[in-house]
């Protein structure tokens, strides 16, 4: 009995959907606490090569992230399981074993729980009205978030289909429309796309003690 690498065995090297782990795209938004010092604002810049290191440990560390591995005297009728975390696994019609490390898919799915969180809580206060998503997205007025972002005809930028552009996706328009309604969905998921796209930088820059001085 031997194996013998299957297509796409590489592993990291070729496999972009691993890869997209340890990218500027797929970073923003998860907890800097991860990979950087207590470092905040503008003086946080300094951690730029500390993160880098960091993330390239990680890599090596993880490796390739699955095994994928092909049986060459596999018998389709009978078949050779092996032991998988105590469970019975069998390989698939073609005789390839394919084992995913689940440390990878854990730090996948922390990634992606922290992005999604931080982005509900900013969609969450973008969506209250015009001028909040304004100030959120960066825009002067609601003429300029309509015409740049969420109207009918823009798209901020972000890929969507042609009928997602066409669509209004103003915060004070998605309140108007029926939530059981397709037009109500394609504007929602626009909306949430375009936020996703730009991902706000949302901190508190003003003090406390600036908040509770009297006037």
């Amino acid at each position: 009995m031997s194996f013998t690498p299957s297509k796409g065995s590489k592993g990291l090297e070729v496999n972009q959907s691993i890869a997209n782990q340890y990218t500027r795209d797929n970073l923003a938004g998860t907890k800097w606490s991860h990979v950087g010092t207590g470092r905040t604002g503008i003086n946080s810049v300094l951690d730029r090569d500390i993160i880098n290191d960091h993330l390239q440990t990680k890599r090596r560390n993880m490796g390739a992230g699955f095994l994928k591995l092909k049986l060459q005297d596999h018998d389709r009728a009978k078949p050779t399981p092996i032991n998988i975390g105590g469970r019975l696994m069998y390989p698939d019609d073609e005789g390839n074993y394919i084992i995913i490390d689940t440390s990878v898919v854990n730090e996948m799915q922390k990634a992606e729980e922290e992005k999604r969180s931080y982005l509900e809580s900013v969609i969450e206060k973008a969506s209250l009205s015009n001028d909040i998503c304004s100030l959120i997205l960066g825009c002067a007025d609601a003429n300029e978030l309509e015409k740049q972002y969420l109207g009918v005809g823009a798209s901020g930028g972000a890929r969507m289909s042609a009928e997602l552009v066409a669509t209004d996706a103003m915060p004070e328009t998605i309140e108007t429309l029926d939530p059981t309604s397709q037009s109500y969905s394609r504007a929602i998921q626009k909306f949430k796309i375009v936020i996703k796209k730009r991902m706000p930088m949302l901190d508190n820059m003003t003090p406390a003690s600036t908040l509770n001085e009297e006037a």
